[in-house]
């Protein structure tokens, strides 16, 4: 389904054009309040542990809490963050050694508390808590020793994991992982330093409610009363962040220049999209994308105030194995032959936007070219750019609907209810009308889609046509493992929502994982993509640009570990 390839190059030169003349350009000035419009509901969860979307890094985990590790704006490996240095690995790679920093404060009610390396194991224990609902933690984490006992509910703690002082944390693995003896995976929020004695207290229940009472190691924290009650906070409306006082930039590598930064929800994405490019203070809130009609016009007279970049990601269809029809591949490959991407692409922008996917890893990560590159592994039912109905009606029959259509009650399907990811689901309902598929149709705010329904199993959703995936760092393995791994299901926060758990597929996921070498892991995940591809469990349309949208006198700094979502602590006012 990939374009030729001057088309390709024609499109890329169009990114490369616009993100050169913006984002970050001009000397940063010190100081200042920044708003930012949210469309989409803001935040997901105030829980670290929850974290795990761009708008969730950007608006609170780059900004307010230290990690093991972070990322700077345009490198590719991480920077040690709370760590002194990366991680040191022995015992065959199964033994990995962090050392941290001494004098690390948390925030009030703590103030005079530092952070140690007992609350960075309580950190990703609590991860694998359902009442955290976080959505990685067996991915990445699972391979400690003792992790798959402590998330049965058989130990109080994963043993594995060891503070023998208060600057030294030890890992032990079941065997090598990469991407923790790289240090990649402790470059997430379950890394962030919280106290058991203070937080223990709010992991009881059904669920958490640390995050509502959080304390903070990074420059920026929630404002709150000071004894730990967070005031700055209304879900889906405002979120405000002021300079965290037990913060001490000599320690830190983000600048972090704002002295304020308001987030303020609710808004139509056009409204948002159009005061950003003409108000003042101003960048752009949660959506990867301004409406169709919002990019024309700036990229015709505003197009320094755009920066487009690619986001290491994509964009796909989800469906649920455990409905039928669509526990039929058949049936899949039938849906992914039905849908126009080239339409699909032109809801969010048209080529701007990114080019046609014909695979999951999108380029830039390795297992791209091993996968296939550009296009793709081959398989007919993916390597259209627009609609290719007759073939759709010869999957259909081979799935058994003699008449090449559907027939059946319809598809439990939920979608964002905000532009431009609203025009791209009414766009794929369309198009699987022709095969005969009726949906059951809701569209709802961002927020709700993701944790009332398409992420949680038991809400028995068939199809989320408004899926994206970006890298959770830069390694092939997160964009494979936590979607496709059966071990990964989880009953809230579920990323796995095709709900694949197949031992085979599983067995080669957990064999790659072990693979240090960067060429032979390239090619195990390059080979897993076409396996996934060749199931269809999902419909990728497209590997996205994200665009960022900022006020004449605002100097946005994306971020690349963030899929090209602005970098908070780096951007500023010009000076």
């Amino acid at each position: 389904m990939r374009r030729p390839l001057l088309s390709i190059i024609a499109a890329l030169a169009v990114v490369a054009l616009v993100a050169a003349g913006c984002g970050g350009g001009g000397k940063a000035k010190k100081g200042g309040t920044v708003t930012i419009l949210d469309t989409e509901g803001g935040v997901d969860n105030l829980d670290p542990g929850y974290w795990y979307y761009q708008d969730d890094y950007k608006s609170l985990g780059q900004t307010t809490q230290r990690w093991l590790y972070g990322w700077k704006p345009n490198e590719t490996t991480p920077t040690p963050d709370l760590a002194t240095g990366l991680p040191a690995a022995s015992n065959g790679g199964k033994t990995i050694t962090v050392k941290i920093r001494s004098g690390i404060k948390y925030s009030a009610p703590l103030q005079n508390r530092t952070a140690k390396t007992a609350d960075i194991k309580y950190a990703m224990e609590r991860c694998f808590l359902p009442q955290v609902g976080n959505g990685y933690a067996a991915s990445y984490y699972g391979d400690i020793v003792g992790a798959d006992a402590f998330s049965k509910g058989k130990a109080k703690e994963i043993t594995g994991i060891t503070a023998p002082d208060a600057t030294t944390l030890v890992i032990k693995t079941t065997k090598p992982i990469y991407v923790l003896t790289s240090g990649r995976a402790l470059g997430m929020p379950c890394t962030i330093p919280i106290p058991k004695d203070y937080a223990q207290k709010y992991d009881k229940g059904k669920t958490s409610t640390y995050g509502e009472h959080q304390v903070f190691t990074g420059p920026y924290m929630i404002e709150n009363n000071g004894t730990g009650k967070i005031t700055g906070y209304e879900p889906g409306k405002s979120l405000t962040l002021v300079r965290n006082p037990s913060w001490d930039k000599s320690t830190d590598f983000r600048p972090a220049y704002f002295n304020r930064i308001e987030f303020k929800g609710g808004f139509d994405a056009t409204v948002a999209a159009r005061k950003t490019l003409t108000g003042p203070a101003m960048l752009s809130g949660d959506y990867a994308a301004p409406p169709v009609a919002v990019l024309k016009s700036a990229l015709s007279s505003r197009r320094s105030q755009l920066s487009i970049t690619p986001s290491g990601g994509n964009r796909y269809i989800g469906l649920n194995t455990k409905i039928k029809p669509l526990d039929n591949v058949n049936v899949r490959r039938a849906l992914s032959a039905a849908i126009d991407r080239t339409a699909l692409r032109q809801t969010r922008g048209g080529p701007t936007l990114g080019t046609l996917a014909t695979h999951f890893i999108p380029p830039a990560i390795g297992g791209f070219e091993d996968a296939g590159g550009a296009k793709g592994p081959g398989f007919d039912f993916a390597s259209s750019p627009t609609a290719n109905i007759p073939l759709a009606q010869s999957y259909m029959k081979k799935a058994g609907f003699k008449s090449g259509k559907y027939k059946g009650p319809a598809l439990l399907t939920f979608a964002d209810n905000a532009p431009p990811a609203k025009e791209t689901a009414e766009a794929f309902q369309s198009e699987v009308g022709k095969l005969g598929f009726k949906l059951k149709f809701h569209e709802v705010p961002h927020a709700t889609m993701l944790q009332k329904y398409c992420e949680v199993p038991r809400a028995a959703v068939a199809i989320c046509p408004n899926f994206g995936w970006g890298a959770d760092f830069f390694a092939p393995q997160s964009m494979i493992d936590p979607l496709f791994n059966g071990k990964n299901i989880v009953p809230i926060g579920n990323v796995n929502t095709a709900q694949v758990n197949d031992p085979k597929l599983n067995a080669q996921i957990e064999k790659s994982k072990t693979i240090t070498d960067p060429a032979a892991s390239a090619k195990a995940w390059g080979a897993l993509d076409r396996v996934v591809t060749s199931q269809s469990y999902f419909l990728t349309w497209i590997w996205d640009n994200n665009v960022g949208l900022e006020s004449k006198d605002m100097n946005g700094v994306p971020s690349k570990f963030n899929s090209g979502e602005w970098d908070l602590t780096f951007s500023s006012f010009k000076k």
